[in-house]
């Protein structure tokens, strides 16, 4: 009767719930590979954020270009209509 001590009994108690952490640690549904994913997807998820969210800031400021009628807009839309260089204009090539 000397195993069914106090002592023992905390002991093997302790070691039953190390056993069962490591067991769902590994074949859990929240396993240490799908909290890699999560945090993988969370990273994605917020990097496409700040892409949107600087896509979505540079359409307000050429919609406002556009509006106001500046010329950096206007100048924009020849360029792509035109990619030729316009004379006096000065194309550096940067490899």
């Amino acid at each position: 009767m000397k195993y069914l001590k106090a002592n023992s009994l905390i002991n093997i108690f302790f070691i039953f719930v190390i056993i069962y952490l490591l067991y769902h640690t590994i074949y859990g549904k929240f396993n240490i590979g799908n909290y890699l994913i999560y945090l993988f997807e969370e990273k994605l998820y917020t990097d496409m954020i700040q892409h949107l969210d600087q896509d979505m800031l540079d359409l307000n400021i050429d919609l406002n270009s556009f509006y106001t009628n500046k010329d950096d807009y206007i100048d924009e839309i020849s360029k792509q209509y035109n990619p030729n260089p316009v004379e006096g204009e000065l194309i550096i090539k940067l490899d």
